[in-house]
């Protein structure tokens, strides 16, 4: 007898083989979502088929005794079929060739050998580049002073000259010098670990430069320009109506254009009655330093650095 064998999934009784049919399915599916729904499909249909029946009571006795199981519901198919849980998914898909991937091993994290040896000596090294360049800093501020401080001295030698021959008799217009004449010496009051001027005014600006010639910054007070020579010699500082390098030139409002807050300067050199200064926010704006020379008129007052 001759059997003539039809294209489709009609098979002659007895001859379905339902892994041969999954293959089917798989290979003839064209788009990857259908692929997988019709996997899914057979694949639900292939384990109820394999399933052996079971009586309502023994299933009934079974769900009972059988301990409580947490997942999705079973799904329903078109064909009156029902689906297996997810959980027996995977494993009916790698009986026609499909695997899901594994996450390989995770790498340790990788472990970071510090040379303690090394390390110190790096900081050893820090230290002593710190330590020089402050050692130098430090020189570079002691001949700033001395220069300066030479230099004033000339400059109101040649300016108040003592009485000679051809100048017997001291006059208004040529006084001898004296004590009330001279600078008096200066006395140090409290310190600061900190600029606490406002930024990019006067009082930082100072404060900056006082920093700079000193190495530390004044404190002890608080407040605008104008209150700054009655609380710094209340910190302890001495503050003179004469004028002097390494100070604090305050000025009252209206001096030399100064705002109803006062201003400050640094003083940087000295000529008789003429004033050399860096000052901020003044001719430049704020954060800006500009130089100016200005003379020593009533409403200015100096607080000397020591």
């Amino acid at each position: 007898m001759n059997t003539t064998r039809r294209p489709g999934r009609h098979r002659p009784p007895g001859g379905a083989n339902p892994i041969a049919e999954l293959a089917v399915i798989a290979r003839e599916s064209a788009q990857p979502a259908m692929k997988g729904a019709a996997i899914l499909a057979a694949a639900g249909g292939l384990v109820s088929t394999l399933a052996p029946p079971a009586e309502a009571e023994s299933q009934s006795t079974a769900s009972a005794n059988a301990p409580a199981v947490t997942g999705p519901p079973a799904t329903t198919w078109a064909s009156g079929q029902t689906a297996v849980q997810a959980t027996t998914v995977p494993s009916a898909l790698t009986s026609i060739g499909f695997t899901r991937p594994r996450p390989g091993p995770r790498s340790a994290a990788a472990k970071v050998i510090t040379d303690v040896i090394a390390e110190k000596e790096q900081q050893a090294a820090q230290r002593a580049v710190d330590a020089k360049r402050e050692a130098q800093s430090r020189a570079s501020r002691d001949l700033t002073r001395r220069s300066l401080t030479k230099t004033t001295g000339t400059s109101k030698g040649a300016s108040n000259p003592a009485p000679s021959a051809s100048n017997p008799t001291p006059s208004a217009s040529n006084p001898t010098p004296s004590a009330s004449n001279a600078a008096p010496s200066a006395t140090a009051g409290g310190r600061s670990p900190y600029n606490w001027g406002s930024a990019g005014q006067c009082t930082w600006g100072v404060l900056n430069k006082w920093y700079q010639s000193e190495g530390y910054y004044p404190g002890g007070w608080t407040g605008n320009a104008l209150v700054w020579g009655t609380r710094a010699a209340n910190a302890g500082y001495t503050v003179s109506g004469t004028p002097r390098t390494r100070s604090i030139v305050v000025m009252q409002p209206g001096v030399h254009g100064s705002s109803s807050a006062g201003h400050l300067g640094w003083v940087t050199a000295v000529n008789g009655d003429r004033v050399t200064i860096i000052e901020m926010n003044a001719l430049a704006g704020p954060f800006n330093y500009n130089t100016r020379t200005v003379t020593d008129i009533s409403g200015m007052r100096y607080i000397y650095a020591p």
